[in-house]
Parts: structure tokens; C-alpha cells; sequence
């Protein structure tokens, strides 16, 4: 029997970022330019929450909608001035952990990815739906011997 497949070895590590005081308009423009949907937030190495696409339309939609206040250049201000956008109760996992814990883990959060981060809590790595999806699809071709 084979060794369990651990995080490492499928994980996503070439990442998109921001700083906590990057504008929040630079998270959207990585987003876009990317492709991606969720950004971590970094205050120097160590993740402080992930701005996910569907977090930075809400708070758009928000903004817009707001008649209390004028509509703000929020694309101009610092993450760090509005972190309600920010997801700041995030499930991570580590290098060492096995593939079987990162699914349970995202299903039952109903997790889009699973940030991986060392035992210092610096990000080394993002495990998204995609990674996990192409690693089942590897394990399908090895088991039946084909690719359809």
C-alpha cells in the first residue's frame, strides 16, 4: 500500500498576496489578473486572514447601496481600515497533513481552499478546490489506466 499523499506534495505554492496595508484595490486587481479567488493577507510572512472574491463583491455591493454615507474610494484605502472584507477566522492546515484531512476539513466548512502554513504560522502554501480536484483526477488515471 502506498504513503498517504500529504499537502505538500499537491499544494498551490507560488501565491498571490497582499500586506494588511496593501490597498484594497490591489487585492481586486489580483484577483482579476489572476484568476484566483481568494487572496491571503499577510502581515509580514505570517497570514492574518484571506479576502475572497465573493467577500470584496459584498462589500462593494455594500458600499454601494450605503445612502448613510457617501460611497468612499475604498479601492484607495488600506485592507487594514476595512477588514470586514478580510476573513479573519480561517481554517489552515501544514505541509505534514494528509489530503483525506484537507477534504474533511473543506467540507465540512464548505471551504473554496485551506490556507498551509508552518508551524510559525508563516504561509508556505494555499490548497484550493482545483489542487484537490487535479490530484483525484491523477489517482482516477493511475487506478482504472485511462483518462476518460
Amino acid at each position: 500500500m502506498p504513503g498517504k499523499t500529504i499537502i505538500s506534495e499537491i499544494m498551490t505554492k507560488d501565491l498571490f498576496t497582499v500586506q494588511i496595508d496593501d490597498k484594497v484595490l490591489l487585492a481586486d486587481e489580483i484577483m482579476k489578473n489572476q484568476k484566483v479567488k481568494h487572496v491571503p493577507v499577510l502581515e509580514g510572512k505570517k497570514l492574518v486572514g484571506i479576502i475572497s472574491d465573493r467577500g470584496l463583491k459584498e462589500y462593494t455591493l455594500k458600499q454601494l447601496y450605503s445612502f448613510e454615507d457617501p460611497l468612499p474610494a475604498s479601492a484607495r484605502n488600506r485592507i487594514i481600515d476595512f477588514q470586514s472584507i478580510m476573513d479573519k477566522d480561517i481554517r489552515v492546515i501544514y505541509p505534514e497533513d494528509g489530503v483525506l484531512k484537507a477534504v474533511e476539513i473543506m467540507l465540512k466548512k464548505k471551504a473554496g481552499c485551506l490556507p498551509v502554513v508552518d508551524w510559525s504560522k508563516n504561509l508556505v502554501g494555499m490548497l484550493t478546490h482545483t489542487d484537490v480536484l487535479l490530484y483525484l483526477h491523477r489517482k482516477l488515471i493511475e487506478l482504472t489506466g485511462t483518462d476518460r
